[in-house]
């Protein structure tokens, strides 16, 4: 049997780390840089790892108190960038599915 998908893959690396996280059925922070690491790790840029990401919300992962507005921290750096990396961190995440 060969390697998963890398998108699979991706998700795979993605519900690990917010189960790692979110210990005793709790919620987690979720950092953008992570996000990118793991992307990076199976050859998907910055972008396309954030985008991906933002992507799973609904099927993979959500916010617990239900917004994203409240849920995501940034800063004065995360605002110069692509409009996928505009956060810094997602507080308040839970795994869906479980």
């Amino acid at each position: 049997m060969g390697d998963d998908p890398p998108l699979m893959r991706f998700s795979e690396e993605i519900r690990w780390l917010i189960q790692r996280g979110t210990r005793f059925g709790g919620t987690g922070v979720v950092r953008r840089l992570k996000v990118e690491e793991i992307g990076a790790n199976i050859g998907m840029s910055e972008v396309a790892a954030c985008e991906r990401f933002l992507a799973l919300q609904g099927s993979l992962w959500d916010v617990y108190n239900g917004s994203m507005a409240l849920s995501m921290t940034g800063s004065a750096e995360t605002n110069r960038l692509e409009p996928a990396r505009r956060w810094a961190a997602i507080k308040d995440i839970i795994v869906l599915g479980l």
